[in-house]
């Protein structure tokens, strides 16, 4: 181009960058809302809006940030921004899970032994371990672009929030629900606790497994030397048998395989099988037998030859797998447990916290004996008494405990329940009432409610909330509501420590003082400490009254978080905690398997951010069907940043082309008709985007804004206006026409993508070329745009874009063909189709030509160089002329040989006469 007039081009300046940099931008917003308390402010000038709770299930305080945390908080971010921006007051207040095991363990892991230490100076070891996490985990959940205020956020250490649970403790146990039993449950030898269902995780694992002959005694009407033969998947709980159970309506063959000498009992339809597995040759079978024959019926001890025991009708005994004969451990096995204390015997488990036998066991080669290396024991112990006919390994699921990866087993110990079933209608009838996202979760999270009885609140450890009770000297429980009153009411002034200081009288009514009572020593599940969540934060901020309007957390929180809330509320007092429930799946790399950082695919958010941008990040979650698991890796993280840089380059454009624009001057109603047809297109993207938010469908916003900028601006109302934005004179009529839709739809970008973008979005609001009215556009609220047009404008457009597809394929096979080289060079003639022969009478042909990006459209009849299109017949020609050394375009004739008519206006308009 011709130095001389590219000068007089308005080619528009933006000190908003090309290149994001967003590692070094980002954190220097986040310095910025923090300095000027941006979500202060905006939650203050919210006040007197209708208030909107989205409560914050709380992470544990333990480690570094994962990329879970990172979608779980930016999804929470995402809705808490949008709501404030539309109409809300929503303020976000952040929390912590303080207690529980992985805390213990990290301090012991320091050089601590919490069992030579006091327990109050280890607990106060363990509060400054947390609170030290909980200050590592702000500092990375600020490089996310968290909206919220971390100096007003919950902790379950709180002594507010402690007090709380104590008093939601108080009602259960007043209202009937809390009890302490023997009874048999998930027992973690490597935490040495007790454990709720929702802290397990099957794993597969190899087992011995034993087929056992156990000989009836004392029946004459069987044949002589008959056995029993019992299978089992834990040969360490032979030793620990009380029982035989069998199917009450059951059939049962004797057999007399030709390899043994004896005779045996198993289920008729299990005969084959059995004796495959064991090695059974030309079995017989002599009789059969009905399960009620068999009841009563006395068997040898299978560990112990001089106990006699006697077999019994099992509920829950079934033909489906082993022999149909099964062995009672009451101390082992919750059907195991109901079926002794149906027959009045208690369970029986020889088993310490670490998994160990004990001397109960009454066995030297036993005792002290890890569980599982007793087996082996166990099982040569049984095969030197022609016990054992047969031994073999299966893989299958078996329990493991959540955070030390290890197995439980069901182990019967004295433990604290809440009994659901008094509560169960209630609570059901709340799940009834609450919406969930997906639909289907309704029915997981009923059934789950609905299959729960009872609810193991006690654990074995220090580091936690104090379950309140006194025992007198034969070991039985003291408690009542004056106690539980009183107790309650010294904890708080002295704080909770004391409990485990302080001596049991501290605690007592005077009426009970010095009668030599004891303390109990358990603490209240952590899952009972965070399920109180929402009445401790209701109880410190009466204005935020239950039920709350979301919970979002993982799928996996229905048997924890989403359960244990639940019910503590209802409980509490007949409220639910939440009025919607979300649910997101897991995170997994690029073919679908578990991230972790040994498999080497893990993605550290905090890492990324600093590298890539947190804005990225928090785009891939927008770009998630968070519904289910989300896929991330190289690949997808390149194709969100692409989309990225095509966001960042359009608003870059625009913000260029509005350099010399100033809304409250410039600003008209008098529009061309493809300006209202873009406003109308504008307002269609916004108003689906603001629905698409409204129903947290990020996705939908996110697939919303790429068509948005790669259709309707890029690739026609962007394409064609440059003509006009560069060439036009600054202040024409058209070209502020232009840039009153750049304003628009500027502002249809900065509200869709300012919960997602929230670092770039501030940098594009930073970088408008006109006044602002607040320090942050964090501090806005949504703008209004309502630009639809009738249904018939819009179908006339329609025709236009369906005829520029026309033009553009000819100007393709045009091109093709080396008729033009570049299509504002090209001269096309055109006969419309009769159904679009009415669309001149609605927009000028030059106009046209402009819209198309051609140099000249011609209205034809056409002839035999035309060739038929879908709506038109068109013919492509190179226009004759010469080219405007301004803007580039072909006429006939030229103003001095160098300029068309419209330039030498602009030109002549800000220079003066042209001079050669």
């Amino acid at each position: 181009m011709n130095n001389k007039y590219k000068e007089t081009l308005l080619l528009g300046s933006t000190s908003f960058d090309m290149r994001a940099s967003l590692k070094d931008k980002e954190p220097s917003f986040e310095k910025f809302w923090e300095e000027n308390n941006i979500y202060q402010q905006k939650i203050m000038s919210n006040k007197a809006k209708p208030l909107f709770m989205l409560h914050d299930g709380p992470p544990y305080a333990n480690g570094d940030l994962h990329i879970g945390h990172a979608l779980n908080k930016s999804l929470k971010d995402f809705i808490i921004r949008w709501k404030n921006a539309s109409g809300y007051h929503a303020p976000f207040i952040m929390g912590w899970d303080t207690h529980g095991l992985p805390i213990e363990t990290a301090v012991a892991k320091t050089g601590v032994d919490r069992k030579t230490m006091d327990s109050a100076s280890f607990r106060e070891l363990c509060q400054k371990y947390a609170l030290g996490q909980i200050e590592n985990q702000i500092s990375q959940f600020k490089r996310l672009g968290m909206f919220t205020d971390y100096e007003n956020k919950y902790l379950t250490l709180m002594p507010d929030y402690e007090i709380s649970e104590l008093k939601l403790f108080a009602k259960m146990f007043n209202d009937g629900l809390i009890y302490k039993a023997l009874k048999p449950i998930y027992w973690s030898p490597s935490s040495e606790s007790a454990l709720a269902e929702s802290e397990i995780e099957y794993r597969d694992v190899k087992s011995p497994t034993i087929f056992v002959a156990t000989k009836i005694v004392g029946v004459s009407k069987l044949p002589k030397n008959t056995h029993l033969v019992i299978w089992t998947t834990t040969p360490w709980t032979i030793p620990s048998n009380q029982l035989i159970a069998v199917g009450e309506h059951m059939d049962y063959a004797i057999v007399k395989p030709e390899n043994d000498d004896r005779h045996f009992i198993i289920a008729s339809s299990l005969v084959e099988k059995v004796a495959e597995q064991i090695g059974w040759t030309n079995v017989q079978t002599l009789d059969h037998v009905q399960g009620t024959d068999l009841i009563n019926l006395e068997y040898e001890h299978p560990w112990y030859a001089d106990k006699i025991s006697k077999i019994v009708a099992g509920h829950h005994v079934t033909d489906e797998a082993g022999t149909g004969i099964v062995h009672i451990a009451g101390g082992f096995g919750e059907d195991d447990y109901m079926i002794a204390k149906s027959h009045s015997i208690e369970p029986f488990a020889p088993i310490d916290n670490q998994g160990k036998f004990t001397a109960e066991i009454m066995d030297q080669r036993l005792e002290g004996l890890f569980y599982e290396d007793a087996n082996k024991v166990i099982g040569m112990h049984l095969q030197e008494m022609n016990k054992l006919l047969k031994l073999k390994f299966v893989t299958h699921p078996y329990p493991h405990d959540w955070r030390t990866k290890k197995p439980v087993i069901y182990r019967a110990t004295l433990q604290w329940f809440v009994g659901l079933n008094k509560a169960k209608d209630k609570i059901l009838k709340h799940v009834n009432q609450i919406e969930t996202r997906p639909k289907w979760a309704k029915e997981r999270l009923y059934q789950v409610l609905d299959d729960r009885t009872d609810w193991t609140i006690s654990r074995q450890r220090l580091w936690g909330v104090p379950i309140l009770g006194f025992y007198d000297q034969k070991d039985e429980l003291v408690l009542n509501q004056e106690i539980l009153n009183h107790t309650i009411s010294t904890i708080e002034k002295l704080g909770i420590n004391a409990w485990f200081s302080e001596p049991a009288d501290t605690f007592l009514p005077s009426a009970y003082q010095g009668q030599g009572l004891k303390k109990e020593k358990d603490i209240l599940d952590v899952w009972f400490d965070s399920g109180s969540s929402a009445i401790a934060l209701e109880e410190r901020f009466p204005e935020f009254k239950r039920p709350y309007d979301i919970y979002l957390e993982g799928n996996d929180q229905y048997r924890g978080w989403f359960n244990a809330s639940m019910i503590n509320s209802v409980v509490y007092d007949d409220k639910s905690p939440y009025k919607t429930l979300i649910s997101h799946g897991m995170t997994t790399d690029e073919k679908g398997g578990k991230m972790s950082k040994s498999l080497g695919n893990g993605i550290d958010p905090i890492e990324f951010s600093n590298t890539s941008g947190a804005d990225i990040l928090r785009l891939w979650v927008a770009s998630t069907d968070y519904t289910d698991d989300q896929k991330i890796g190289p690949e997808i993280i390149k194709q969100v940043s692409e989309t990225y840089r095509k966001i960042r380059n359009t608003i870059r454009f625009i913000l260029a082309n509005l350099a010399d624009f100033n809304p409250e001057k410039d600003y008209q109603k008098d529009l061309s008709s493809v300006d209202k047809y873009s406003l109308h297109n504008t307002t269609i993207f916004k108003n689906a985007a603001f629905k698409a938010y409204d129903n947290y469908q990020f996705n939908a916003v996110y697939n919303l804004t790429i068509n948005f900028v790669t259709k309707d601006l890029s690739s026609f109302y962007l394409d064609f206006i440059k003509d006009i934005l560069y060439v036009e004179g600054k202040n024409s009529v058209r070209r502020k026409q232009v840039q009153i839709v750049l304003f628009e739809q500027l502002w249809a970008l900065i509200d869709v993508l300012r919960p997602i973008l929230v670092h770039t979005i501030e940098e594009v609001y930073q970088n408008l070329p006109w006044t602002k009215n607040e320090l942050s556009v964090h501090l806005l609220d949504n703008k209004v745009l309502n630009k639809l047009e009738s249904d018939s404008f819009i179908e006339t457009w329609n025709q236009i874009l369906d005829l520029k597809n026309d033009v553009n394929k000819a100007l393709e096979e045009a091109k093709n063909n080396q008729i033009v080289s570049k299509s504002f060079e090209a001269l096309v003639e055109l006969e419309l189709k009769d159904d679009y022969q009415n669309l001149l009478d609605f927009i000028d042909v030059q106009d046209l030509s402009q819209i198309f990006i051609v140099s000249k459209i011609e209205l034809k009849t056409k002839s035999n160089d035309f060739v038929e299109y879908k709506n038109s017949w068109i013919n492509i020609k190179p226009r004759n002329g010469e080219k405007c050394q301004r803007c580039w375009a072909i006429f006939e004739t030229l103003k001095n040989n160098e300029l068309c008519e419209r330039c030498f206006e602009v030109v002549d308009q800000n220079q003066g006469a042209i001079c050669d």
